[in-house]
């Protein structure tokens, strides 16, 4: 395609100058939700009570799946790259205070370290747990949760896209610099989490299940051979997520935690792929109470 079919094409049909909705299982939709899932403010263990002025700090290490060439897929519903594999893990620091009626409040900060072109800007997250049954053969809590803040990264025009020559098969919109788009993972929701009895070597294995509002979007800034592509594009959906763990209280005060998260996710393509789109993850932490 000549440069200026392509300059026509993406001046009057890719350019967006408003935001728009897209459908939560669309090419779009899907991406936002994924990324989304990679930072859910999900519980790291089972639900402890923790006496009044009491409180615990906690560190937290996430995997992220990386996604292949054909589910990057994704931009104007499926037919343009993005460069959506960047960080592959995600890292949190909580701070959990233990209040009146048996409640314990968390805050929770993504520290704001750049890895592979993303980087978080001012991303928390707060939660209210609460022990419903605690005893030694059995623990069942529920949790209220929520995250605010946004993920900067290249993913319209990536560093490397933006090295290449505009309007070839590499670069077909032509990137002349990586784009600053950000990308809001807002959600709220709420967990279960159940766990049995605590075994001798100080092992306790638990589940949980959690129902999540997501609100995320995009905000497109990217620099292009005929001018600045702005936008913002954005969706919204409920998804649900199944977690087992194992706790390791290897003193009074101090925890190993262990749990694998699964989030499913359905996407609408133009082809279909022989593709995992669902979200699956690892996750390990540490914390210890004072």
């Amino acid at each position: 395609m000549s440069r200026f079919v392509w300059s026509f094409f993406l001046v009057f049909v890719v350019t967006p100058t408003n935001s728009y909705e897209v459908d939560f299982d669309s090419p779009e939709g899907w991406a936002m939700a994924y990324t989304t899932a990679s930072s859910l403010n999900l519980s790291q263990s089972v639900t402890r009570s923790l006496e009044a002025g009491q409180f615990r700090i906690a560190t937290e290490i996430s995997s992220i799946p990386r996604l292949s060439e054909e589910q990057q897929k994704v931009g104007f519903n499926g037919v343009k790259d993005e460069d959506l594999n960047k960080s592959p893990i995600f890292g949190r620091l909580r701070l959990s205070i233990g209040l009146k009626w048996n409640t314990t409040a968390e805050i929770s900060i993504i520290p704001p370290f750049e890895i592979s072109g993303a980087k978080p800007k001012k991303l928390w997250g707060l939660a209210l747990s609460r022990p419903l049954i605690e005893d030694d053969n059995l623990r069942l809590g529920v949790r209220f949760f929520m995250m605010r803040g946004k993920v900067e990264a290249d993913v319209t025009c990536s560093s490397a896209k933006a090295k290449l020559e505009p309007y070839t098969p590499e670069n077909p919109v032509g990137c002349i610099g990586p784009s600053s788009d950000q990308l809001s993972v807002n959600h709220e929701g709420i967990e279960a989490v159940l766990s049995g009895k605590r075994f001798s070597n100080g092992v306790r294995p638990w589940v949980a299940f959690a129902a999540t509002q997501m609100d995320p979007s995009v905000k497109i800034d990217a620099p292009l051979d005929f001018g600045r592509e702005l936008g913002r594009v954005y969706s919204q959906g409920t998804t649900e997520t199944y977690t087992i763990g194992l706790d390791y209280q290897f003193s009074e005060n101090y925890t190993a935690n262990f749990a694998s998260s699964y989030t499913p996710l359905d996407v609408s393509r133009p082809e279909n792929l022989d593709e995992r789109d669902s979200f699956w993850n690892f996750r390990v932490g540490f914390s210890r109470s004072f």
